[in-house]
């Protein structure tokens, strides 16, 4: 689905929104059809009722674009080459330029304080083939920084009275589902409710890869008040994700670990789950519970907690983003 309103800014569509206010009372107005009339005539008396300080309850909100998400970028330089090349975590390009650095190891080893072979340490190894201020071996260097991973992204709008839709307006929604082909522009996906689910085979990592693109989702439908959206993915049969709030599971692994335990261990186990986020403390009887849930399910209590997973919460950590995007 194509929202029109994703084109333009939120302060573009406020004053689309007194424009079509303005001209409901007129004669232009009448030749309009019944829907887009009465829209119009709705903003009118929002303008009268705000001008005479009695403005109606917000139904929706406007959020300000997600932050993009974070690479690190290495460049290594030589007097034969530059390089600059993209990596998931500092680690990985710490890791990257430790091997480098060892590779080139004659060209300092043995030399002042320079064993003659690198320690196992990588950034201890980096330091001595680098020296303190980074310029021990002529006409070569490297740079470290991590950059956010940035796109084009507008302010979105979000239902306040969020429900989610019953069954017949699902099934409306899901017989609407289209599929677009793949092209010069990225595989082939299914649009379901403003939602991309791509599915593919990634020669490069050898894998068939699914990726699920959520900015586009419907706001009518399946946005919640927070801009998130109610998300379950299941892979034969196994629930791998669950952030519905209804029925949670634990993390495959979690769960495979604690069947496992002796009761001792079991208690070390949720203790750290707990601290990583993947489970909560009920207050009231310390049960430890999935972290999507929003009420204690030990038998006989049952205590509804849903302010205790709100991200903002001293007792949990920030619940995992699936950041999965289609390449489109």
């Amino acid at each position: 689905m194509t929202v029109l309103a994703e084109r333009f800014r939120p302060s573009d569509i406020e004053s689309l929104v007194r424009i079509a206010g303005a001209l409901a009372p007129s004669l232009a107005a009448a030749e309009l059809p019944p829907q887009y009339r009465e829209l119009a005539q709705r903003a009118h008396a929002e303008i009268v009722a705000e001008a005479a300080g009695g403005r109606s309850p917000a139904v929706s909100a406007i959020l300000g674009p997600r932050p993009g998400q974070q690479v690190w970028m290495l460049r290594i330089w030589t007097r034969h080459e530059d390089t600059t090349a993209p990596y998931a975590t500092e680690g990985a390009a710490l890791a990257e330029l430790a091997s480098h650095v060892r590779g080139s190891w004659a060209n300092v080893g043995g030399q002042g304080d320079v064993p003659d072979e690198p320690p196992a340490d990588d950034a201890e190894a980096v330091d001595l083939y680098y020296g303190p201020d980074g310029d021990a071996v002529p006409d070569q260097g490297f740079e470290l920084y991590c950059e956010e991973i940035g796109r084009a992204q507008r302010s979105r709008i979000a239902p306040l009275n969020f429900v989610f839709p019953d069954a017949v307006t699902a099934e409306g929604l899901n017989r609407a589902a289209v599929f677009y082909p793949a092209d010069d522009q990225g595989p082939s996906c299914i649009e379901v409710a403003g939602v991309l689910v791509f599915g593919y085979l990634d020669a490069e990592d050898g894998v068939v890869r699914v990726s699920v693109h959520l900015d586009s989702a419907d706001p009518e439908h399946v946005v919640r008040p927070d801009g998130t959206v109610p998300l379950r993915v299941v892979v034969e049969d196994t629930v791998i994700l669950d952030d519905s709030n209804h029925y949670a599971p634990h993390p495959p692994v979690l769960e495979q670990l604690l069947d496992a335990a002796d009761p001792e261990q079991r208690a070390v186990i949720s203790s750290v789950a707990v601290s990583a986020g993947l489970m909560w403390s009920c207050p009231s009887c310390q049960w430890h519970n999935p972290r999507a849930t929003e009420q204690c399910e030990r038998p006989g209590c049952g205590r509804k907690v849903k302010a205790a997973i709100n991200p903002r919460a001293a007792a949990l950590a920030p619940a995992p983003v699936l950041a999965l995007e289609g390449p489109r």
